[in-house]
């Protein structure tokens, strides 16, 4: 008995110890996350600053920096933009540079090897010389200040848990990382990674006759922007099977497209111009865009700022503001090689053998062994089929990859620089010719009443033979660029007579009767944002609120109206009451995208079942992941559901049966009623958007249970969805579960009549840090809509700035 007491004892005092052990570690972890907060209040001692700079932060935590010199407050946006997002900063240019594996281990291995095979390292230290080896331009000194700060903070600051998490060492931030983040932002826009390969290895397997019927280029009769002026199947597949493996792998927020429109003073009710902006980004935390305003002698100015770069690439002073879409044009060419027979390491170029170039790079892999690889590449760039194993192991021509950005220098650092110092149009117009790589649709609006847009690019000038969506023979030299067009022949418009400019991603009119081939989205939102401006309304900021969140598509309904028509009264549709349910719901629906809307919940799940019934048997479903993933079947939908002559309505698998397209839509209705059913029951009125359209921002550490819980923002039910104005965009899937993957990275709406008072909304806060409030504080306000200042008056900053912070030149 007393044994059994004693034994009693001892374990409930080894309890307690434990109890009192995990509230002391809690604590203890709890304390040392507080103390890596930033320090947003009182002085901080620093090198490399000239005089004081103040940093007054506001209820949202965005600094608002006051200084007597441009290349202080710039070293002041360093410092601050270092202690929110440092972490950021050290994955952009580590996803760059191929050295994710160093601190995340083999995982990561593919990613680095695809990554040093593109050559983006060697590119940004070229950049680097051209624009950052010198101090004698503003540019240059306001940069290399930026950078100061950073690396000052790196000096002085507290690193982020992230980095005692990962072990990431001490490593300061150069002109080169500048570049590595420009050019990984490049990479996220260049489109032809994805469906290049894709394309090739669908026309290689299946024909051309099977290609007819994917919108391929632009469908005659959809909405274009309007111009105003004064045998390698295998490596195929790999590739495209590889670059999708890449990009859903990035632990980095690529572009995937943007809205933007400018009105001129006649269309608004203030009588200025009125301008409207929104990246539309994959979804991570901490969120894409770190808001700054800055102020200094001859120097007022407002904008957004990816990780890494000293320059706003959004962003308004008090005359101009410009804003960015993704042009969407075609920047990368792939090159079949044809290597000689008698030695593996020559390729034939034009009219004799040359010998491929070869480079070795070592990947250093946590916990594991380097990995060293040989980077071959030819006149075109590098054989990015080397950089799957799998390609490489096999007796197929090696592919190489020809990328604009990879042949320009990317002066677009210069170019930013210049439009937050536009004081005129031509200003603003010389600073978008400045643009090369990636392309970008350039927003403009000013206090004059000036409206323009400028597709801004080096566009490849190419031979009429060539199709730019296939692969090219890389040894006749007759598939060769043949050098640039001048951004004079771009498209562009400016004060159109319409009083408007917009871009969504769409496909713009043509220059001298040309349509510049790319990867761009279906007409639905470019569709709808002119049935909104194409009126004699006259808009203000607030109508402009409803109008950014609207999300109603006005192409899906012509696409469900085909669909039932097709069906028709067949007995399918009287098979159940809920059947008949989703049939009127369908019927009834006008397209909208609300969280309690039914609509979209059945009409995405048919979508999905209609095109897998119809091209999983041809593709197989490893390449049928991947053309849903893509902008391309998003263009095909259109004209593909009403094509009753399509060779992809039949099942190849049965031999003795032709299937008919109204056949698949019988099949597919019955099919997606099923499984709705057996997924949110068969009472329809549980058929919500919000329940399978939800939200998470996730952050790089938050891939591993249960970190999820800690550094992920979300998941939440969120209105919108694919290629409405609020572009809440997901990947069709047979779970019939939708998360969002991408979608506005900011939303901003100015009035030139009231400058100081524009409004914007990020998706989930300005810091990076998780126990800051501002984690995810504007999380609710964007998940509903709203929005909130973004305020560039001093007196109201400094009556209602609580938290101010002095960076004090060290003695």
């Amino acid at each position: 008995m007393r044994f059994l007491k004693s034994l009693l004892v001892f374990v409930m005092v080894l309890s307690m110890l434990l109890v009192v052990v995990v509230v002391l570690a809690v604590t203890g972890g709890y304390i040392y996350l507080h103390l890596q907060k930033p320090q947003c209040a009182g002085e901080v001692s620093v090198k490399g600053i000239n005089t004081e700079a103040t940093v007054y932060f506001d209820d949202f935590g965005i600094p608002h920096i006051y200084g007597s010199s441009e290349e202080d407050v710039y070293f002041a946006l360093g410092f601050v933009h270092a202690q929110e997002r440092l972490f950021q900063m050290e994955m952009m240019r580590r996803t760059a540079a191929g050295r994710l594996s160093e601190i995340l281990g083999p995982d990561l291995l593919e990613t680095d090897i695809f990554f040093r095979t593109l050559g983006i390292d060697r590119q940004a230290r070229q950049s680097a010389d051209t624009f950052l080896s010198k101090r004698t331009q503003p540019y240059q000194k306001a940069a290399l200040a930026y950078l100061a700060g950073i690396n000052q903070y790196l000096d002085s600051g507290k690193r982020p848990i992230e980095f005692a998490i990962l072990n990431i060492p001490k490593q300061y931030f150069t002109p080169r990382d500048v570049f590595l983040v420009a050019r990984l932002i490049a990479f996220g826009f260049a489109e032809g990674f994805r469906m290049d390969p894709l394309i090739t290895k669908a026309y290689q397997k299946l024909g051309p006759d099977y290609l007819k019927d994917w919108a391929i280029d632009w469908v005659p009769g959809a909405e274009k922007i309007p111009v105003f002026k004064p045998s390698t199947v295998s490596a195929a597949d790999e590739i495209g099977t590889l670059v999708h493996r890449v990009m859903s792998g990035l632990p980095i927020a690529p572009w995937i497209g943007s809205n933007g429109w400018v009105l001129s003073p006649d269309k608004t009710t203030s009588g200025k111009v009125v301008f409207a902006n929104d990246t539309h980004m994959t979804y991570a935390q901490p969120s894409v865009w770190f808001e700054a305003h800055l102020e200094c002698p001859g120097f007022s100015f407002y904008g957004n700022h990816a990780a890494g770069i000293p320059f706003a690439l959004i962003g308004h002073n008090r005359f101009a503001a410009w804003g960015l879409t993704m042009f969407e044009n075609d920047d990368i060419d792939f090159f079949r090689e044809t290597v000689n027979p008698e030695d593996p390491d020559e390729v034939w170029v034009d009219d004799h053998w040359e010998p491929f170039k070869k480079q070795k790079k070592v990947i250093r892999v946590k916990g594991e062994a380097d990995v060293t690889i040989t980077v071959r590449s030819t006149r075109h760039g590098p054989i990015i089929s080397d950089a799957s194993q799998t390609v490489s192991a096999m007796e197929t021509a090696p592919v190489s990859v020809w990328w604009s950005a990879a042949n320009l220098q990317l002066s677009s650092i210069m170019s930013f620089y210049q439009f937050a110092h536009a004081k005129s149009m031509d200003d603003a117009r010389n600073a978008a010719a400045l643009i090369d790589a990636p392309g970008l649709n350039v927003m403009y609006g000013d206090a004059d009443g000036n409206i323009a847009w400028w597709a801004s690019a080096k566009l490849i000038r190419r031979p009429a033979h060539v199709n730019s969506k296939l692969f090219l023979d890389g040894a006749s030299g007759r598939d060769e660029p043949q050098g640039w067009y001048a951004f004079e022949k771009n498209p562009s418009s400016e004060n159109p007579p319409s009083g408007f400019v917009y871009s969504a991603n769409n496909q713009p009119a043509g220059v001298d009767g040309v349509l510049y081939p790319g990867y761009y989205v279906p007409e639905n939102r470019a569709r709808r944002i002119n049935e909104f401006l194409d009126t004699p309304r006259k808009w203000s900021v607030k109508e402009m609120q409803s109008m950014s969140i609207d999300t109603i598509s006005a192409v899906i309904p012509t696409t469900v109206k085909e669909i039932l028509k097709t069906i028709g009264d067949d007995a399918v549709v009287r098979k159940s009451e809920t059947h008949q349910q989703a049939h009127q719901i369908l019927s009834q629906w006008d397209g909208g995208h609300a969280i309690d809307a039914a609509g979209p919940v059945v009409y995405y799940k048919l979508l999905y079942t209609i095109m897998a019934n119809a091209m999983v048997d041809e593709l197989g479903k490893e390449d049928f992941t991947a053309f849903v993933s893509t902008h391309l079947m998003k263009r095909t939908t259109a004209v593909f559901i009403p094509n009753d002559n399509s060779l992809w309505w039949d099942d190849i698998t049965t031999k003795n049966v032709r299937e008919t397209r109204q056949s698949n839509f019988i099949k597919s209705f019955d099919q997606a009623v099923a499984e709705l059913s057996a997924q949110l029951g068969e009472d329809t009125a549980d058929w919500q958007w919000g329940k399978v359209h939800t939200i998470e921002h996730g952050h790089p550490l938050g891939r591993k249970k249960p970190l999820d819980k800690f550094f992920n923002v979300g998941p939440f039910p969120i209105m919108g969805g694919n290629e409405v104005i609020n572009n809440q965009g997901f990947k069709l899937n047979k779970d019939g579960q939708y998360k969002v993957a991408f979608g506005p990275a900011l939303r901003i709406l100015l009035d030139f009549a009231d400058v100081e008072n524009s409004i914007s909304v990020n998706p989930t806060g300005q810091s990076g840090h998780i126990l800051s409030r501002h984690y995810d504080d504007q999380a609710p306000l964007f998940n509903s809509g709203r929005f909130r200042k973004q305020m560039m008056n001093q007196e109201e900053i400094q009556k209602t700035c609580k938290n101010v912070l002095r960076l004090l030149p060290a003695n």
